[in-house]
């Protein structure tokens, strides 16, 4: 198979998962493999949905081995026509198949904040504006009661046909540079929305509509009522894809976001 690995800017696209009506990654990039190798193929499995506008630093297709091309000689050929918001860092290839979620073990996501008055037009599509003052220290003390084995159907929207809701955030915090907040989670997996509602969450939390003390009595709840606040895609990022549960648990948050840019 190929493991395809890959980064987008996700202004443009809704998500990664193939939709008839709107325009995808995964649509893009199998046109372009059909294009390249001259051949129906099924299409590229990837390692998460991601939702409208959501970007990723780090992704992973995984696609059967149909054609016998050299894995440098795709890549090349796959940028050669891409648009330039996707990019193929590398492709390798290994016997047999396997889902390109089944591959990856955890993640880390990482919601960016803009809390300039007047916010950055460069930013514009790479973060969420807050124009309002937030209380840090609440939001610390929401997110420390966001990590752990828990049943998050809280946080979660609907429309997903998951057999669980249990979840496992192992890390999560907030880091304040400059004139940005981060959220930062890392887990094994991440139910529908699941970032989006979590960060809406302490944004709430930290405007005062939301006591930071109240989040493991939400979470207890499973009432996705509770917490009606969903930040968008934009400030999103798929940061680092972890294959292994040893790499999860030895991986620590960056203190720096410059990777989003160069």
């Amino acid at each position: 198979m190929y493991m395809i690995y890959l980064s987008f800017y996700g202004h443009k696209y809704h998500g990664w998962q193939y939709q008839d009506n709107a325009l995808t990654i995964q649509e893009i990039v199998h046109k372009k493999l059909e294009e390249i190798l001259k051949v129906e193929l099924p299409y590229p499995h990837g390692c998460s949905r991601t939702d409208t506008g959501v970007h990723a630093l780090q992704f992973l297709a995984t696609l059967p081995n149909l054609y016998d091309i050299p894995a440098e000689a795709l890549q090349k050929g796959l940028n050669s026509l891409l648009p330039d918001d996707i990019r193929i860092n590398k492709i390798e290839k290994r016997d047999g198949f396997v889902d390109a979620r089944e591959l990856v073990k955890g993640k880390h996501y990482r919601y960016l904040i803009c809390t300039k008055k007047v916010a950055s037009p460069f930013a514009s599509n790479l973060s969420w504006h807050s124009a309002y003052g937030l209380n840090i220290d609440e939001m610390n003390k929401a997110i420390s009661q966001m990590t752990g084995t828990k049943d998050f159907a809280s946080f979660m929207s609907t429309g997903s046909d998951v057999k669980t809701t249990v979840r496992t955030v192992s890390d999560a915090r907030i880091l304040k540079m400059d004139d940005y907040l981060i959220f930062d989670f890392k887990g094994d997996g991440f139910l529908k929305h699941q970032i989006r509602i979590m960060s809406g969450t302490l944004i709430a939390v930290g405007r005062g509509r939301i006591k930071g003390s109240s989040i493991s009595e939400i979470i207890e709840a499973k009432d996705r009522n509770l917490v009606p606040h969903t930040l968008p895609g934009k400030g999103l990022f798929l940061y680092k894809l972890f294959y292994s549960k040893d790499e999860m648990d030895r991986y620590r948050f960056p203190d720096s976001f410059k990777e989003i840019i160069w």
